[in-house]
């Protein structure tokens, strides 16, 4: 018996882990009665004086917010596509509802540090290895025999000579590896250098083919307020 409760029990560890807060504020003079819920959960809350709100278990992917309020004549809903922070502004005839995704969670092989495309972007450089040593600057002395300072390049893991000439515009992400990263070790005595690895936007596109949406984006739905409401 004891099994079969274990075995429930693992059976619903992946619901609890993927579920999400949902937070955000409702902006309004008259945002005392509005309420929200998740559709799926249907349980209620509202905002607090300043207009924060926060909604628990939420699956961000597939789950739909509902805002409701004396002063509609329907109850409002609309799909939350990945947002964990929902900011409504109410109008006079419509909801400015701007959702903004979490932060891209980019992968580290090496558990270096990993500098985003738009990170790169900041430095004002075209070229990938340019903004890599501008946004990460090498702390590498020679340690080759022939003197050699530069570390290993990969590209989409696949070792290259070179990465100087490959536009910024191609990359989607960079891992940087130190040399006192133990795993350079085994790279050999261009390892001891330290890594640059670098995952192109082809490559990342494919395995994660909505990456470069936007990453906050705001709809407008329009609503239409009963005459007479209570306020």
């Amino acid at each position: 018996m004891m099994k079969k409760i274990l075995l429930f029990g693992l059976a619903l560890l992946p619901a609890v882990v993927s579920a999400e807060t949902v937070s955000g504020q409702y902006i309004s003079k008259e945002k005392s009665d509005v309420s929200l819920s998740i559709k799926r959960i249907g349980k209620v809350v509202h905002p607090n004086k300043k207009g924060a709100f926060s909604l628990r278990n939420a699956e961000i992917d597939t789950d739909t917010l509902v805002v409701e309020s004396a002063r509609f004549n329907v109850p409002i809903f609309f799909p939350l596509k990945g947002t964990t922070i929902v900011v409504i502004n109410e109008q006079a005839d419509q909801l400015d509802v701007t959702q903004k995704m979490p932060p891209l969670d980019f992968p580290s092989s090496y558990n270096g540090i990993i500098v985003s495309k738009a990170d790169l972007e900041r430095t004002g450089e075209r070229m990938t290895l340019a903004a890599v040593n501008s946004k990460v600057p090498r702390q590498n002395s020679a340690t080759t025999f022939n003197g050699n300072t530069e570390p290993l390049y990969f590209l989409d893991g696949l070792l290259v000579n070179d990465i100087s000439t490959m536009p910024l515009s191609e990359v989607a992400y960079v891992e940087v590896v130190r040399a006192s990263n133990p795993e350079c070790a085994a790279m050999g005595a261009r390892g001891a250098n330290g890594m640059i690895l670098v995952t192109s936007e082809t490559k990342y596109h494919t395995e994660n083919p909505n990456w470069d949406e936007p990453r906050e984006f705001t709809i407008h739905i329009p609503i239409k307020v009963t005459d007479g409401a209570t306020k």
